[in-house]
């Protein structure tokens, strides 16, 4: 198994009050190399929000750049691309920094739509890395290709680590693992609790994982409403689970998506399609509950 840092520039000595913080959004985790079945890597993402948004999954091609499968957040206070996978078998996911208030993270300006340009323009993690300097704003990436997987940690001032395997596990929640965050607010219960359950599952598991192992984490709800892998809310307002994102990246082949949407107001709807077969498609930008590259199943 093997694990590298990469810590680039420095800390700015910026102080930031200390207080407990109790929402966090999203769950990160993968495998790659020999502890995925048959080689490649398999990497997911629970997208956590308050219920003011909807996801959908969309097909972007622009122009010059490779095409690729989004999810989409729309409507509510941060619409936008939350993950997406291209044509290479790339993938890159994100999660908020939340131990940085939102007002300060906003205040960092980096490039306008930065995931959709690295996924129009890298075909590797090893790609995505070369792109540190673009990455200003306080969050988290995980970023997957056929052979590696890496955690990305932003924090304010621009300082970066980066966790890569060729082999093993990561995961990552809302709170910084590597860099040290000691004038920052205290990692919120919700955040440190699911990290500390998706590295049960996935260091507790004896053989290489396949799909269904990491489908079956994502609907994990030991540690109840508020703080499990796939949360549900303690009541209508409070951030919930709205979406996983999980894709099988093989090490050759059409890499494989799994899509599940828990849109407020609506019934839970799963996709599971070759990007490659979605990528297809010329004639629609989103790919709808009825859609026959999902089977037509609509609601799950």
């Amino acid at each position: 198994m093997k694990r590298q840092f990469i810590c680039v520039a420095i800390w700015g000595g910026l102080f930031w009050f200390f207080s407990f913080q109790c929402c966090g959004a999203c769950t990160l985790w993968g495998a790659t190399g020999n502890s995925v079945d048959g080689g490649g890597t398999l990497i997911a993402k629970n997208r956590d929000w308050v219920p003011d948004n909807r996801q959908e999954l969309i097909i972007l091609k622009p122009a010059g750049g490779y095409k690729f499968l989004g999810l989409n957040a729309v409507g509510g206070t941060e619409p936008g691309i939350k993950a997406g996978v291209n044509e290479k078998g790339l993938v890159i996911l994100s999660a908020t920094a939340s131990q940085v208030v939102k007002a300060e993270r906003q205040r960092f300006q980096q490039k306008k739509g930065l995931m959709s340009y690295l996924l129009a323009t890298c075909a590797s993690v090893e790609d995505v890395l070369k792109y540190l300097e673009l990455m200003q704003r306080p969050v988290f990436y995980m970023v997957g290709d056929r052979k590696e997987l890496a955690v990305i940690e932003i924090a304010p001032n621009g300082q970066h680590a980066v966790a890569l395997r060729n082999s093993g596990t990561l995961a990552h929640t809302n709170h910084y693992c590597v860099i040290n965050a000691q004038n920052l607010r205290k990692p919120g219960m919700s955040s440190t609790q699911r990290y500390a359950r998706i590295e049960e599952l996935l260091k507790s598991h004896s053989t290489p994982f396949v799909v269904e192992d990491f489908v079956r984490f994502s609907e994990d709800r030991k540690a109840g409403l508020d703080c499990s892998i796939w949360r549900t809310g303690g009541n209508p307002e409070k951030t919930r689970t709205l979406a996983t994102w999980l894709v099988t990246i093989s090490a050759s082949g059409s890499p494989k998506l799994y899509f599940k949407t828990a849109n407020p107001g609506e019934s839970e709807w799963l996709c599971r399609v070759s990007v490659e077969d979605a990528l297809r498609e010329d004639d629609r930008s989103t790919i709808l509950k009825d859609s026959d590259l999902c089977g037509g199943k609509g609601s799950k």
